[in-house]
Formats: C-alpha cells, sequence, structure tokens
C-alpha cells in the first residue's frame, strides 16, 4: 500500500492518494474525507457517495473539486 500528497502551488497538502495492493486507488481531501475511488479493473472513477464521475482515474480532478 502506497501514499501520494496532493499539494497546491504554495505547496500546501489538499488531499492524498491511497493505493491498495490490488490497484484500487482512494482520495482523500486535506481532512482526511474520502472524495473518491478509482477502479483500475473497470476504469471509472467514483464519487464520495459511489456515483460515477468519469471514465479513467480521475481522482486527482476530485481532490482539486473538494479544495475549491
Amino acid at each position: 500500500m502506497s501514499l501520494e500528497y496532493i499539494r497546491d502551488s504554495r505547496f500546501h497538502i489538499i488531499g492524498s492518494i491511497r493505493t491498495d495492493n490490488n490497484g484500487k486507488q482512494t482520495a482523500y481531501d486535506a481532512h482526511f474525507h474520502m472524495v473518491g475511488i478509482y477502479d483500475p479493473q473497470m476504469n471509472l472513477t467514483r464519487d464520495a457517495r459511489f456515483r460515477v464521475f468519469g471514465g479513467g482515474n480521475q481522482l486527482s480532478a476530485l481532490i482539486w473539486r473538494a479544495h475549491a
């Protein structure tokens, strides 16, 4: 399992992405609230309410959206 931090232009942490051993990724905002999940087998990104957000990995967009 790995953890990657997403930072803004001032290097403040605005979120993070945790990758499980099977490749599934979960995105969190700066307050560690889940904002979305990416499933590589289905190639779909879902938001915090498990609605389809889009095809492919769009977790960083969800983090920026939560930051705004």
